[in-house]
C-alpha cells in the first residue's frame, strides 16, 4: 500500500474556489479503482491550508488516480496556485483495525 500525507496551503483569496475543487476530486477520486482511504480537512491552526491523506493499494493504482481527468483538473485548476506545500509517500506494510 502507498500512503501520502501533507499540508497544502493557498493565498485568502483562493480559498473558496480550492473548496470547491476539493469537493469534486474528493468525490470523484473516493470511487478510483485502489482507493482505501482519500480525504482533505481544513487545518485549524494554519490559515488557509488544507491537510491531506490518501491510501491506495498501490503505486500503480495511485498513479492510475493521477492520471484520470478530475485529479489532473484538481492539480491544474487549484494545486497550481500552492504557496506552501509539505507531503510525504509512505509505503505501508499492513493495515489492521484499531477497533480491536
Amino acid at each position: 500500500m502507498i500512503a501520502v500525507a501533507g499540508l497544502l496551503q493557498f493565498k485568502p483569496e483562493d480559498r473558496q474556489s480550492v473548496l470547491d475543487g476539493l469537493k469534486e476530486v474528493v468525490r470523484r477520486s473516493r470511487q478510483d479503482p485502489g482507493c482505501i482511504d482519500y480525504w482533505w480537512s481544513e487545518d485549524i491552526e494554519t490559515a488557509d491550508a488544507f491537510r491531506f491523506f490518501e491510501c491506495w493499494e498501490s503505486q500503480e493504482l495511485m498513479d492510475a488516480h493521477m492520471a484520470q481527468p478530475h485529479t489532473e483538473a484538481f492539480m491544474s485548476q487549484c494545486v497550481s496556485r500552492v504557496t506552501n506545500v509539505d507531503a510525504y509517500s509512505y509505503q505501508v506494510s499492513d493495515r489492521q483495525s484499531a477497533a480491536g
